[in-house]
């Protein structure tokens, strides 16, 4: 396989600070998560997630803090939240290239609605890892402050023939200081 991870490990990498592996009926109801080492919550291979009323708090020059990532996962609502975070806000995945190719699963319906998302690279991200695909995305009602993007799409070459991304929907958001309401970079880089 042309994939090789290149990555040094010369101490633990840093960890997710919720991890949820192949949850049904999961929800994360009204509760702070503050200063996670790596992603806060990162939902993988789930279904019928919930996450209501949350506020995720991260510094915002620390690198790979994203709020919530929900990974090959379907049905996940994401309402009422805060997210101030150094990454991205909200980043829906679905995997590296192996991942597809070992276990395929495209996330599919992800709801965000009523949320508010500050500092961050991106408010709502699809990506980078997408190898498995993701459809039907709605966001709604939400207000983006002084992020860098609004709505971020990232992938890379390598993804795979299964990194489709279909049903995207955004409508009735507030932006103020966003860099780029929009971005969407088939050319991601990743170190």
């Amino acid at each position: 396989d042309w994939w090789v991870d290149v990555r040094v490990k010369r101490i633990a990498w840093r960890p997710n600070l919720i991890f949820l592996d192949r949850c049904k009926n999961p929800v994360f109801a009204g509760i702070t998560i503050k200063n996670s080492p790596c992603w806060a919550v990162h939902p993988y291979y789930s279904e019928d997630v919930r996450f209501l009323n949350l506020h995720i708090e991260n510094p915002p020059d620390s690198p790979n803090t994203d709020g919530i990532d929900p990974e090959s996962c379907i049905n996940t609502l994401i309402l009422g939240t805060t997210i101030s975070v150094g990454d991205d806000c909200v980043a829906i995945k679905s995997g590296k290239l192996y991942m597809a190719r070992q276990h395929f699963r495209r996330t599919n319906n992800v709801t965000v609605r009523n949320c508010r998302f500050e500092r961050g690279h991106g408010g709502v991200t699809i990506g980078s890892e997408i190898s498995g695909g993701v459809e039907n995305v709605y966001v709604t009602k939400s207000i983006f402050k002084d992020t860098d993007r609004g709505i971020r799409v990232k992938s890379r070459r390598g993804r795979g023939d299964r990194a489709h991304i279909s049903g995207i929907v955004c409508e009735n958001m507030l932006m103020d200081g966003v860099r780029m309401p929009l971005t969407v970079n088939m050319f991601y880089f990743i170190s």
